[in-house]
């Protein structure tokens, strides 16, 4: 695998077809001593997953489908900062590619949005020895050259759609590892303060007044960030500010 990197992506699984890349990548971790920053990268995934249990849809081999396997050494504490880091590394790597032709943001806690619409999304999985963890698998699924999507979806983008180009996925991989590497290695060296910073500016409808959904019951609140342990924090109309967990509210 051709990058610039020191280690995200120096090593690849490339497979034709799979369930899950995330699914492959825990079966590989059982036996297996992976280098950290493996990339394993499926053309096809027939199961593949999202977050709150949803399924990610994607048309075989026009697309991104990896899992990076890491080795974060973090206090389970600190979680959320690899969500930060990996969502950043992608956001960036977008918008290194669209320009000006959208305005990427990271949808709390880790979908990036085209406008209003959905262009990638991740799912992080992290395995603990104590209080530590000691692996994750992180799935990211990019739309990159698919063009009609489920009449289901009606909220889905792709760089295909915003450029009106065509791309080389395994181009796409390097450029995504190439953006990801600093981020994580900024992740390690506990720079929470700029990553908070960064994560921050990068946000879908911050300081904003949207919708949210609890309980099947809908209100308004303005977003003004996001706690240190990846929580929603919503300032509602009557001034009150609370703290949502991602599966406690939906945006609508």
């Amino acid at each position: 695998m051709s990058t610039s990197t020191l280690f995200i992506g120096q090593n690849k699984v490339d497979l034709s077809s799979v369930d899950s890349t995330n699914n492959y990548a825990a079966e590989l971790l059982k036996n297996t001593a992976i280098a950290d920053g493996t990339v394993i990268w499926s053309h096809e995934q027939t199961h593949g997953r999202g977050q709150r249990g949803n399924k990610w849809l994607s048309v075989p081999g026009q697309n991104l489908t990896i899992s990076i396997v890491l080795h974060p050494a973090i206090n389970a504490s600190k979680q959320f900062y690899l969500t930060k880091a990996v969502s950043l590394g992608l956001t960036e790597m977008i918008k290194g590619i669209v320009d000006e032709k959208a305005d990427i943001k990271i949808k709390w806690p880790n979908d990036i949005y085209a406008g209003n619409k959905k262009i990638a999304g991740i799912l992080i999985e992290n395995n603990l020895r104590g209080d530590n963890i000691v692996n994750s698998i992180v799935g990211i699924g990019l739309n990159i050259n698919q063009i009609n999507f489920n009449p289901a979806i009606t909220k889905a983008s792709s760089l295909r759609l915003i450029t009106g180009k065509q791309f080389d996925i395994n181009t796409c991989i390097n450029q995504l590892c190439t953006h990801f590497e600093p981020r994580y290695l900024q992740m390690k060296a506990e720079k929470h303060r700029l990553l908070n910073n960064d994560y921050h500016h990068a946000l879908y409808r911050l300081n904003e007044i949207g919708n949210y959904k609890k309980n099947n019951s809908v209100f308004n609140a303005i977003l003004t960030g996001v706690s240190e342990e990846g929580k929603l924090t919503l300032k509602h109309a009557d001034g009150k500010i609370a703290n949502y967990d991602f599966k406690e509210v939906e945006f609508v």
